[in-house]
């Protein structure tokens, strides 16, 4: 990877964006077919060796390296025997980009190995975070500063950086860069994409520093090739509500999920395929997870249906973060940071339930909260409810004599089995045995006198 950040700009310039990842679960397995079947076919073990110490940052010994994978390892991850094993997911422009090293997409991989579940943690590129390196910057230049001051060094003070804000413990880390993910999309014949929203973005970056014609998608399914799976993950400034970093981190996973399903469909006897692959690779790709790691990572990952995958980005709706302006003498910024009283501890409690708001998220249920006492503070024990289901509306009614017990109703037919379980599981609510047919939302729940 690059060692020189030319340009490091935090100033929201021309995009210069984010970054697919890399692997969630089978990727990672397939690495490691890929470099188990190139000794089998006898591809050449001294070019082999060197490819691959180019993309583990952990120096060892690569003959120790590789008979650790051939033989296993029973050691377990760190985090595997609480349950959660964390990997940070990164990408970057890259050689012939502007800010080659600025980490523009930063994703946490989290796995409930107990549930058997994984969510995509997304982090804001503009988040501004301290650095020992230089104080006060935008968490998307941490790598780019540690790894010019020290080659190798990036993954873990973005790590550092990344740990402040979610308190999330992050032993690994893997990254990519642009160029590598264009070239391996190709080399895998291109990938299925359904666009969700049609969007325009007529700034979209050249690799002159100048802006390519208007890049556009529409609705509905499309096959793009690895320079317009770029663009759809990249792109910045679209119209039609995608200009946000908040709506290309959706773009970026979308791309994700569809790169890992079609990596798993490849013919891994295909020499010339896992040749190629190899080689995109490279010089593009750089994970502080050794081989017999990755193989027990994709051990844990096999057990992990799709369905049981799930997303969650810190955004302001959750008014713990907010976006703003700062200004010095010569410039100004556009940064995100935590809103006025809000601290980390307040975010990490948040992220402490990270798994039961991306699945309240996914289901986007309509909660509506009836207050029959009258009392404002009756809504107290419910603040977390309210900070996880986006759509949860609150109003009061005059009751003669209010509702002794708090009464959950449930009119959703079974369309929404997480928000029901969170729901049931986690209050202590009388459940209704009828819908409750004066309200269109999903669920309703009355307060009683018990919630005082």
């Amino acid at each position: 990877m690059p060692r020189s950040i030319d340009a490091i700009s935090y100033q929201d310039g021309p995009p210069r964006p984010p970054h697919i990842k890399k692997p969630r679960r089978k990727l990672w397995l397939f690495l490691l077919f890929v470099s188990l079947t190139l000794v089998a076919v006898g591809w050449g073990t001294t070019e082999l060796l060197s490819k691959t110490n180019r993309i583990f940052s952990n120096k060892e010994n690569p003959l120790v390296r590789f008979g650790r994978l051939l033989i296993g390892s029973d050691r377990e991850l760190i985090g595997e025997n609480r349950g959660r094993v964390n990997v940070l997911l990164l990408g970057m422009g890259g050689e012939g980009h502007d800010g080659p090293l600025l980490t523009d997409t930063i994703i946490v991989l989290e796995i409930d190995t107990k549930t058997e579940e994984a969510v995509l943690v997304s982090l804001p590129r503009d988040f501004v975070v301290g650095l020992p390196q230089a104080g006060f910057r935008k968490i998307n230049s941490a790598y780019a500063f540690a790894e010019t001051a020290e080659a190798g060094k990036g993954g873990g003070a973005t790590i550092d950086a990344v740990e402040k804000i979610t308190g999330f413990e992050i032993p690994y880390f893997a990254a990519i860069d642009f160029e590598g993910f264009v070239e391996a999309v190709d080399h895998i014949g291109g990938l299925d994409i359904y666009v969700e929203r049609s969007f325009t973005d007529a700034t979209y970056p050249d690799k002159t520093y100048g802006y390519l014609p208007p890049v556009s998608f529409k609705v509905g399914l499309e096959h793009m090739d690895g320079e317009r799976a770029l663009q759809f993950a990249r792109s910045r400034h679209g119209n039609n509500g995608e200009g946000s970093d908040f709506a290309r981190s959706e773009r970026q996973k979308k791309i994700i999920s569809a790169f890992v399903q079609k990596i798993v469909k490849l013919n891994l006897t295909d020499l010339k395929t896992i040749n190629n692959l190899l080689g995109d690779f490279t010089e593009n790709f750089q994970t502080n997870l050794e081989p017999h790691e990755l193989k027990r990572l994709a051990e844990i990952g096999k057990k992990i249906k799709p369905e049981k995958t799930y997303s969650f980005s810190l955004e302001p709706d959750d008014q713990l973060i907010c976006q703003g302006i700062i200004e010095d003498y010569t410039s100004r910024a556009y940064v995100i940071q935590p809103c006025e009283g809000v601290t980390y501890p307040d975010i990490h409690e948040q992220l402490n339930n990270v798994f039961a708001a991306a699945k309240l998220k996914k289901e986007d249920a309509a909660v509506e909260i009836q207050n029959s006492t009258g009392k404002a503070y009756a809504l107290e024990n419910l603040n977390e409810l309210i900070k996880l289901v986006p759509k949860t509306k609150v109003t009061s009614f005059n009751s003669r004599v209010p509702y002794e017990r708090t009464i959950l109703y449930d009119n959703s037919n079974g369309k929404f089995p997480n928000t029901a379980d969170y729901l049931k599981n986690n209050f202590n609510f009388t459940l209704a045995d009828v819908p409750y047919t004066n309200s269109t939302a999903d669920f309703v729940i009355i307060l009683g006198r018990d919630a005082l």
